[in-house]
């Protein structure tokens, strides 16, 4: 805390961090499940490594790769409050100090704010799912 402070920079360090190494785990684990066989094909077929990696491993990590990101988007809009209250800066900190000098229906109205923005995060990643992944 003595090195950083509070403030933005702190909250935006603490989310990078953790959400650097969830995503690495989650996309390694999606990488190394993926069947061989498709990128072996491809480059029995004539393509490149690179190929491989595009035509053969890509679209079946993909959906996993994009379903991890998204939910980590939706999960950080939620983090940013909270950790806004707790003193990084931001709309929770403007929340928190609504709610320390007691204008509730300032508060309120950030509170429903909120919910509206989480909200439409998780619709607008829903419909980019169904577009990128398609209906399973």
């Amino acid at each position: 805390m003595r090195a950083i402070g509070l403030g933005p920079f702190a909250g935006i360090l603490a989310i990078a961090v953790v959400d650097l190494g969830t995503l690495a785990k989650l996309y390694s684990e999606a990488i190394d499940n993926a069947s061989r066989k498709p990128s072996e094909g491809v480059q029995a077929a004539g393509g490149t490594w690179l190929d491989s990696i595009r035509l053969g491993i890509l679209p079946q990590v993909l959906p996993n790769i994009l379903s991890a990101t998204l939910y980590m988007w939706e999960s950080n809009t939620r983090s940013a409050t909270i950790l806004g209250i707790v003193g990084a800066g931001g709309i929770g900190y403007q929340l928190a100090d609504r709610l320390r000098v007691y204008e509730f229906g300032q508060a309120s109205l950030m509170i429903i704010l909120i919910i509206i923005a989480v909200a439409s995060i998780d619709s607008l990643s829903g419909i980019l799912r169904r577009r990128l992944i398609g209906r399973q």
